[in-house]
C-alpha cells in the first residue's frame, strides 16, 4: 500500500511539473526547460504504465489514472493555446473591444 501510495504521489508531482515546466518554456523558448518538461511528460507515462501494471489496484482505478494521465497531458497545450488566442484579441488594436458599451461591474463591495 505504501508503494502505491508513493507511485500516486510522483504521479501527480510529475504532472505538476510538466504542466509548470510546459508553460514556461513556453513563455521564455527554453530549449532546456521544454526538454525538462519532456523529460516530465516521460516521467508521467512511465509512473501511469508503472502503477497500472505494478499495483494492486482494481481495474476501475487503473482505468482512472490511465485517464488523469491523459488528461494531464492535454491540459497545459489546451490551456496555453485558449490564453493565446485570448491575448491575441487583446493585443489587436484594429479590432473594437468586445462587449466596451457595457460598464464595469466591481467585485467586491467597499465597506
Amino acid at each position: 500500500m505504501v508503494t502505491t501510495a508513493l507511485m500516486l504521489g510522483a504521479l501527480v508531482v510529475a504532472a505538476g511539473a510538466y504542466g509548470l515546466l510546459y508553460c514556461v518554456a513556453r513563455l521564455y523558448g527554453s530549449l532546456t526547460l521544454r526538454v525538462a518538461s519532456r523529460a516530465c511528460c516521460v516521467a508521467l507515462g512511465v509512473l501511469a504504465a508503472a502503477i497500472v501494471a505494478l499495483t494492486p489496484l482494481h481495474y476501475g482505478w487503473k482505468a482512472l489514472v490511465v485517464a488523469s494521465a491523459a488528461g494531464y497531458l492535454a491540459i497545459p497545450p489546451i490551456t496555453w493555446r485558449y490564453l493565446t488566442r485570448l491575448h491575441q484579441g487583446e493585443n489587436d488594436a484594429s479590432r473594437p473591444a468586445e462587449h466596451a458599451h457595457r460598464p464595469r461591474t466591481r467585485l467586491y463591495r467597499r465597506a
